[in-house]
């Protein structure tokens, strides 16, 4: 785990309402630290994926600060698509172009937002399949992959982006349970190379081996954050100790 110190995103006091009456954060603090895998967990409707949606301005906060390396997000920023740039995102449901091939999906915005070349960015997609155990699937459209296939190509096309920080919102919820280990292996992966990671997740065990802190949320606030070691061995919270009993953890 980094230090303190080497912070590339801080939340403070973070609070997102929903038509007025529907609080989904309710003043959220969190660091996240360089090189750090964090795991956010917690049962259905605690705020965790509006929490990571928070992070790079998918979802515009009701209150708080956002402050990613050194720059408060404002929607008002001319320069907030830049940042978000810098935040890859995987989603639940893959979002892949249909009528493109792996190879286009993956070089569409590296072209058009990176202004990559043709062949640079072909390269590096070639690269990058290979890496998430791909490389057979270049000319493949999405129609012709598992669910397994397309979220790694989605991880791929996050990737070519060279961002500085990866945010996962379940990548595996939508998966056949044959198909969440090539997903998880392809995290694992990155984990151990020092890319930023901030996961929100149901694979307790996957948290429990790749992060460096676990965070436990419920409705819509942060109950307990820890270590693995801590959180899925020994939580302090009654809170947290009801949930891990629930999906039998502890």
């Amino acid at each position: 785990m980094q230090t303190p110190n080497n912070k590339i995103i801080s939340i403070h006091g973070l609070k997102k309402t929903f038509k007025t009456t529907i609080h989904a954060l309710s003043g959220v603090d969190l660091d996240i630290n360089k090189g750090e895998v964090v795991s956010i967990i917690g049962p259905s409707g605690s705020g965790k994926s509006t929490l990571l949606r928070c992070m790079n301005f998918m979802e515009i906060p009701t209150e708080g600060s956002i402050v990613f390396e050194g720059n408060v997000l404002s929607i008002k920023d001319k320069h907030i698509n830049k940042l978000r740039e810098k935040m890859g995102m995987v989603f639940q449901s893959f979002n892949l172009f249909p009528h493109l091939s792996v190879l286009e999906n993956i070089t569409l915005s590296p072209k058009l937002v990176l202004h990559m070349t043709e062949t640079d960015a072909n390269s590096m997609a070639k690269a990058l399949l290979e890496k998430v155990g791909l490389s057979d699937k270049v000319d493949a459209y999405p129609s012709q992959l598992s669910g397994g296939q397309k979220q790694r190509v989605a991880i791929a096309r996050a990737l070519a982006m060279q961002p500085d920080v990866m945010l996962f919102d379940e990548p595996t919820s939508a998966l056949d349970p044959e198909m969440v280990g090539e997903v998880l292996s392809v995290m694992r992966t990155l984990a151990n190379a020092g890319m930023t990671m901030v996961i929100v997740t149901h694979e307790m065990m996957f948290a429990k081996e790749v992060s460096d802190r676990v965070v436990f949320m419920a409705e819509g606030s942060i109950v307990e954050i820890g270590t693995p070691e801590v959180i899925f061995s020994n939580p302090k919270e009654e809170r947290t100790k009801t949930f891990l009993k629930r999906v039998n953890v502890i």
